[in-house]
């Protein structure tokens, strides 16, 4: 048998220059090239000034969203540096902003005691995926300021300016030379041995201010819904940065967006830190005991600080867990929460009156903590988006103090111990009824034929042959609107599951009820990768799951009851991106010739104009109201279904929404609904 040829040849292997590597490889460098990845740049600029404020050189961040979509980030930091650098042929200013992995943080400590920037990267990588980016660097009472375009060309080299006059006096080069007397002021610049003509004046501060506006095509606009301007989360940054002045008491971070008919400027500040963290969290919670705060060093690693505050809730019933490494965030926890986690359940368990051992886990139930590490040594993150921590001494570290501080603090609060313990004792047998109720379910939709039979009754399943990567779940509304989705469908890939109205709302409901639940009961089943504690991602029998339902009121209450329950249940459909919204479209716009549809107002309005005079258009009230042909052409064409990922970017305030628009607090839903109609208004 005759080789092919392979094409391996040396001109496969490339090299790719300056930041190309960000934007070809965005998943290595900001997480992805969708919305988390946009939000991801800004967090990397933004950043930066922490790590100046977090070392005591700055008290305020501006942050502005403008008009036009780009984002201004300015700080009273020291400001970058800006010298000329033999060894790279430019200025350290141009290095920092394209140059990967150059930066102020490899030098042992010495610029930064502290950082949570570590790999050269996060400057760059903003440069890198933006239209254009300007610096302004405010040092010894002079201005330095330099662009990008086309992400990160620089159009020139670093300007040097006097403060309120706008031509440069000159441009930093080889033979630039700069003077910071003893003050800080600029004493002199010099061209050679021609000396330049400053008025240094030290009233403008120091700090840098970076503004870059994102570049669309570099990203995945279309799930964005990226029509205009760069689609920024206030909420979501917001939420960021209320996070970070918890964390550094007496900041002050300003954030105003432009892109409205009227500013919204934010205003975070905290005086109390981590106490007013904890108070946040449990708002409209009643607390079991005051806050325990405690800040402390191991001997075995002197270089990492474990600060914990800390507190549990009569009716919480789910852990509030939130961790972070020098200033930033880590979602997914780490080496520094295993080591609190277990610091916590030695000392309960070593001074309650309970004669059975507290199991970890149990001891989280209504729990609201917040981990907050500080190493001077480099910490070891599991990416460069720094979602978990792996360096194993800060395990040891939050372990010991943990411990330690716990027992010293609780020794004589025996009450409040065995109110944590007998909390704890209540969350197992929850759990061991819960875990009898589920496995009764999975028994009696899975294993017994009869009960199978009549549970999935309303299942049209794939073929099982299909990989249960490629298949797709579509949970949908009603039965006749299962009956169009089944004839719609292509039976390889797409599953069918009819359900009749609306379900029990989990969040108001005992776990035992909720499953017995019979549409509960058919998901569980079709899914077949368990439920609660006992839930298995990698076991669920459909690569996707899709809910399909009607447009109107109760379908959106629908979807509510559905993210409810999974989120409480199921979360990690969510957390693994396997949870996703079916769009059916909600127009057809029509004439003798053709027809288009829509799926919002602006496609419908569009739509009306590119057809022109006597354009009819049709409003679909309910999937019933489609034909399978309609159905199969829009929402179920194999391999192009329209499906919208649901997405958790903060499972604090995913909790809250849920609590407010799902839990028993009418009065707090109705004023929460009022206030957004005024916004909307």
């Amino acid at each position: 048998m005759a080789k092919r040829k392979s094409g391996y040849t040396s001109e496969s292997i490339k090299q790719l220059k300056g930041l190309e590597a960000v934007r070809k490889l965005p998943g290595m460098y900001i997480g992805n090239n969708g919305k988390y990845g946009l939000h991801h740049i800004l967090k990397e600029i933004f950043s930066n000034a922490a790590d100046e404020v977090m070392n005591g050189y700055g008290s305020l961040i501006r942050v502005t969203l403008e008009q036009d979509g780009s984002v201004t980030v300015w700080d009273d930091g020291r400001g970058i540096p800006v010298e000329w650098k033999k060894d790279t042929g430019m200025s350290a200013l141009t290095q920092v902003l394209t140059v990967l992995h150059a930066g102020g943080k490899f030098d042992g400590g010495k610029a930064y005691a502290s950082s949570g920037g570590l790999h050269g990267v996060g400057a760059k990588a903003a440069n890198a995926m933006s239209r254009w980016l300007n610096v302004s660097v405010r040092r010894g009472g002079l201005i330095f300021q330099q662009s990008f375009e086309r992400g990160g060309e620089h159009k020139g080299g670093v300007q040097i300016f006097n403060p309120g006059e706008k031509k440069p006096v000159a441009e930093i080069s080889a033979s630039t030379h700069l003077d910071f007397g003893e003050n800080g002021s600029a004493a002199t610049v010099k061209e050679g041995r021609k000396k330049v003509d400053i008025k240094p004046d030290l009233s403008i501060g120091t700090g840098t201010e970076i503004s870059f506006l994102p570049e669309r095509s570099w990203f995945d606009a279309e799930s964005m819904e990226w029509n205009g301007e760069p689609p920024w989360d206030v909420d979501f940054i917001s939420l960021q940065y209320q996070q970070f002045a918890y964390l550094n008491p007496g900041l002050r971070i300003e954030l105003e967006d432009r892109r409205g008919k009227k500013p919204d400027l934010r205003i975070f500040y905290s005086e109390n830190g981590l106490l007013d963290y904890i108070a946040f969290l449990n708002e409209g919670l009643d607390p079991l005991h005051d806050t325990i705060t405690f800040k402390g060093r191991s001997e075995e690693h002197p270089g990492i600080t474990i600060e914990v505050a800390m507190q549990y809730s009569k009716d919480g019933d789910t852990a509030q867990l939130y961790s972070f490494v020098n200033g930033i965030p880590t979602p997914l926890g780490g080496t520094h929460m295993s080591g609190f986690q277990a610091g916590l359940t030695k000392a309960i368990n070593r001074l309650s009156s309970v004669k059975k051992a507290i199991r970890g886990d149990d001891l989280l139930l209504g729990l609201a903590a917040i981990v907050n590490v500080t190493m001077s040594k480099t910490p070891q993150f599991s990416s460069q988006t720094k979602e978990s921590l792996t360096s194993t001494d800060a395990q040891g570290a939050a372990m010991s103090v943990t411990y330690n501080e716990i027992s010293q603090i609780l020794e004589r609060k025996k009450g409040v111990v065995n109110a944590i313990a007998r909390q704890a004792e209540a969350a197992a047998k929850g759990r061991e009824a819960a875990k009898k109720a589920r496995q009764l379910v999975i028994r009696r939709s899975v294993l017994d034929a009869p009960d199978d039979t009549q549970i999935l009754s309303k299942l049209a399943d794939t073929d099982p042959r299909t990989p249960a990567a490629q298949r797709i779940l579509f949970l949908v509304e009603g039965d006749s609107a299962g009956g169009s989705c089944k004839q719609a469908r292509d039976r390889r890939y797409h599953a069918i599951l009819a359900n009749r109205g609306k379900i029990i709302n989990s969040e108001k409901t005992n776990i035992l009820r909720v499953l017995k639940n019979k549409e509960i009961m058919a998901f569980i089943a079709a899914v077949g990768a368990g439920v609660g504690a006992d839930f298995n991602v990698d076991e669920r029998r459909y690569g996707r799951i899709a809910l399909l339902t009607d447009a109107d009121v109760d379908g959106f209450h629908i979807r509510a009851l559905w993210y409810t329950f999974i989120f409480r249940h199921m979360r990690p459909l969510i957390e693994h991106g396997h949870l996703f919204i079916a769009e059916a479209p909600l127009y057809r716009v029509y004439d003798n010739k053709r027809e288009i549809y829509c799926y919002s107002n602006k496609e419908r309005d569009a739509a009306v104009k590119r057809i022109g005079k006597g354009a009819g258009v049709q409003r679909y009230k309910g999937l019933g109201e489609m034909n399978p042909e309609q159905l199969r052409g829009t929402t179920l064409k194999p391999g192009d279904e329209r499906l919208v990922r649901i997405n958790i970017e903060d499972v604090h305030r995913a909790q809250q929404y849920v609590n407010l628009l799902m839990g028993s607090n009418s009065s707090a839903r109705k004023e929460w609904i009022m206030e957004a109609w005024k916004q909307e208004a």
